[in-house]
């Protein structure tokens, strides 16, 4: 082979294989097919996979919210567990460090939600949420610490601590609807109050929802979709709890 025609293959060939390499990448990161089929692979089923998601929990808190407190505290340390076990996936920080799974993001946003909903649960009734700014506050530190951890030149150690902080405002707020339901239970709010709430935050989601969709990552686990969908549901809790007591007060 003439020496031109060696370098023209040796070019083609090295602009060929990253592509090659990209598309592999690629391939590996799409969702697999597992028990619920396809639902999740295609652009367009995943984004209806978010929606259904979204849907379904914020149904579910509404309706515990309206039963008991525990069953409401149930509801949302599930959707705690949703939040804190996916919000890497969603949030793309996993694939951008290269990895499936970030447990230590996991478990901080995991305990932060646990904690708040808990403490939402048993406090007073003049002090339903007052513990969640400190442990909104304990969890962000522990993000800064965490990342401080892995050390100097570690990657993406901002959009890690970014991504970590809002997985804990996320879980902490959803301590809001268990506020919410002692609230209701203990006849501070009605009927149509808990009915308008659910369509005024319907709403809410539902514009949440899509911006959340349109930065997060198109591609990747299952789990990250059902997060993105779940997580705007679990970050209004503290502002349905507030509109609540608004709600009430005008509404006599």
């Amino acid at each position: 082979m003439p020496p031109y025609e060696q370098d023209a293959h040796t070019t083609k060939l090295r602009t060929f294989v990253p592509e090659l390499r990209q598309l592999r990448d690629k391939q590996k990161r799409k969702m697999y097919e597992g028990r619920l089929g396809r639902v999740g692979v295609s652009q367009r089923s995943r984004y209806t996979l978010v929606a259904a998601a979204a849907g379904i929990s914020l149904v579910a808190v509404i309706v515990a919210s309206m039963l008991t407190p525990v069953v409401s505290a149930v509801v949302c340390l599930v959707a705690v567990a949703l939040v804190a076990g996916g919000w890497p996936a969603a949030t793309g920080i996993a694939e951008l460090r290269e990895t499936h799974r970030i447990y230590s993001h996991s478990t901080i946003i995991l305990l932060a939600g646990i904690t708040s909903v808990l403490f939402a649960l048993i406090t007073p009734n003049d002090d339903r949420l007052a513990t969640v700014p400190v442990v909104a506050a304990v969890g962000v530190v522990g993000s800064f610490l965490l990342e401080l951890l892995r050390g100097e030149g570690a990657r993406g150690r901002l959009e890690s601590v970014i991504s970590c902080v809002t997985g804990v405002l996320a879980s902490v707020s959803a301590a809001g609807w268990v506020a919410l339901s002692r609230m209701y239970n203990d006849g501070n709010s009605d009927t149509w109050t808990m009915m308008l709430i659910g369509l005024v935050f319907a709403l809410v989601v539902g514009l949440l929802g899509t911006r959340i969709i349109a930065a997060g990552p198109q591609e990747g686990p299952r789990r990250g979709a059902i997060t993105l969908g779940v997580t705007p549901v679990a970050f209004i809790g503290v502002l349905s709890y507030t509109s609540a007591i608004f709600l009430t007060y005008v509404l006599g």
